[in-house]
């Protein structure tokens, strides 16, 4: 009876078969390495568009805050700009300083 014959061999599923949200168990340090890999990327792609909406210029910002920003901004560098004036400050004390509140 040859259509019975029943294959001996057992199909064994890979280790990637259930990635990344696989239960733990069978796998090995690559698929642990990629899971953490995976997760980090996803955690980054959340943080970028969070900054997109809510960061510096972004969509969702307030813009109240970005006035308070600039008026700051501008208070800073005036301040700056005074201690250099009066020599208080060296030339490359004011242009580090001015480089950092410019960013």
């Amino acid at each position: 009876m040859s259509f019975l014959n029943i294959s001996t061999q057992a199909v064994l599923p890979s280790k990637w078969d259930g990635w990344p949200f696989n239960s733990g168990y069978g796998g090995d340090w690559q698929t642990t390495l990629a899971t953490y890999a995976f997760s980090a990327l996803i955690l980054g792609a959340i943080c970028l568009f969070l900054r997109a909406l809510y960061g510096p210029k972004g969509i969702w910002r307030d813009k109240e805050m970005e006035r308070e920003a600039e008026e700051t901004k501008r208070r800073d560098l005036a301040k700056l700009e005074s201690s250099f004036r009066s020599g208080a400050i060296s030339k490359l004390e004011y242009t580090m300083k001015k480089r950092s509140i410019e960013q």
